[in-house]
């Protein structure tokens, strides 16, 4: 998937993030990951770059790291996803920030949800990231953001192009869940109509 003229610009990409650096949209695996990597496009604003990369979590192998799957996020999957990263993307490892979060149902048939994050030197990113995907209904996926900070700070325009770069990388994996639709306001006796 690509940008293509004519296509509607994401809120970043219209009001924070004039330009878009476009690169060539990728969904990949390698031997050292085995879940498909979802890729967005660089967003750059004021100097700074921003790429997310989102990827489905892969299930613990043995029944120990079923029983601590919060310690085995954070000890085990996620390092080694963001190692993947550094590896097969160098310049990962010149970012000033690597912030990421992951949302886990530990089984199928449970009901509750892991959340986990880091900010990676960005205050506030990795709860964002958490929320991200919790509204976007995402089940067993890790996303990571990357930014690289060039020398402007941001303030508040850092969040939308962080999660324009994260929503993209959702959607390009395929992880965003269905969405909810709680109000039907059409068929609502009580409302009153306007003249």
């Amino acid at each position: 998937m690509r940008l293509v003229s004519g296509t509607a610009p994401t809120a970043c990409s219209r009001r924070a993030c004039p330009r878009r650096t476009i690169l060539q949209a990728r969904c990949y695996t390698t031997s050292t990951w085995d879940s498909p990597i979802a890729t967005s496009d660089e967003v750059t604003h004021l100097k700074s770059k921003f790429q997310a990369y989102a990827s489905q979590i892969p299930r613990p192998t043995s029944s120990q790291e079923q029983i601590n799957l919060s310690g085995w996020m954070r000890t085990e999957t996620m390092p080694q996803l963001l190692a993947h990263l550094h590896n097969t993307e160098p310049r990962t490892r010149r970012a000033s920030h690597a912030m990421y979060a992951w949302r886990l149902r530990p089984s199928a048939s449970g009901n509750s949800l892991l959340l986990g994050s880091s900010n990676g030197g960005e205050a506030g990113a990795g709860e964002r990231l958490e929320r991200l995907l919790e509204l976007g209904h995402c089940e067993n996926v890790a996303l990571v953001v990357f930014r690289w900070y060039g020398g402007v700070k941001l303030g508040s325009d850092r969040w939308r192009c962080i999660s324009a770069v994260a929503k993209e990388a959702l959607e390009r994996g395929g992880y965003l869940g269905p969405r909810e639709d709680t109000v039907v306001r059409n068929n609502d006796p009580g409302r009153k109509r306007r003249k």
